[in-house]
């Protein structure tokens, strides 16, 4: 029968097996410890650029080993580390965004119609008429300009109005301002006014014009909307009467493109 240990042999026995214990626990937590230049965990991170394609090859040499960058459709797809991730945009930071070409086209078609009568009393008796004048005409606008810059077409007549004590000069115009902005969706918000102004004749002329904000898709007419002037007049003396009306309608349309699309 093997002797029984001593009460300090058995005390000296627990504390050498705790010991050995607290140093595999040690051991173990030293080695779950990420180790010094141990690769970050890789991420997808993505950046709204209208540059995107060119500023690929500027940002491939800034990653770490395993991360990629791609440009898909105005967007850098960058997959790496927070760390890097932060150094990449600090780098973007001082390289502007390069804008965009955006070409405007507006469509404006004319529609007027011109409708007379009367009834005249003359030597020869009581005569009547009536007569109808339809005219059509369409202007076509296009402007290139950088995005979120403003650009205007159109043209002039400098011409004399009367009805003052002072004739005075006054310039019309035609034409249209506007500008394009891209948004992070692909769309462009387009600010734009137009004006159509002409002389009328006896030294007086027509100002019309309308100004408006419009989400746009690439590629698509839009309708801007419509100006409709309804003109009516009679008269009547002891030599008749006269009946007139006037009817001017514009339609607007307007679309936009973007450049490489």
């Amino acid at each position: 029968m093997p002797p029984v240990p001593s009460v300090p042999a058995r005390r000296s026995s627990l504390l050498k097996g705790l010991t050995l214990a607290l140093l595999a626990a040690a051991i173990c937590a030293l080695l779950a410890l990420p180790r010094a230049g141990q690769a970050q965990a890789l991420s997808i991170h993505v950046i709204q650029r209208a540059d995107a394609q060119a500023l690929v090859p500027v940002i491939r040499p800034l990653l770490p080993e395993g991360g990629y960058v791609n440009a898909y459709q105005g967007k850098l797809i960058i997959r790496t580390s927070s760390a890097n991730f932060d150094e990449i945009l600090a780098a973007l930071g001082d390289m502007p965004e390069a804008p965009r070409t955006v070409s405007v086209h507006l469509r404006r078609r004319a529609g007027g119609e011109t409708a007379g009568g009367g009834v005249r009393i003359g030597p020869g008796g009581v005569s009547a008429g009536a007569a109808t004048v339809t005219r059509q005409r369409q202007d076509d606008y296009r402007i290139n300009t950088l995005s979120g810059h403003a650009a205007a077409i159109g043209q002039g007549t400098l011409v004399a109005l009367t009805g003052t004590q002072y004739p005075a000069l006054m310039s019309l115009r035609q034409g249209i301002e506007v500008r394009p902005m891209l948004t992070g969706d692909g769309r462009v918000r387009l600010d734009i006014a137009q004006r159509f102004e002409r002389p009328a004749g006896g030294g007086t002329a027509e100002l019309q014009g309308a100004a408006s904000t419009l989400m746009m898709v690439p590629g698509q007419w839009q309708p801007l909307g419509a100006i409709t002037v309804t003109e009516d007049s009679a008269a009547a003396g002891l030599a008749g009467a006269d009946r007139h009306s006037e009817r001017l309608s514009l339609p607007l349309e307007v679309k936009v493109e973007l450049e490489g699309q």
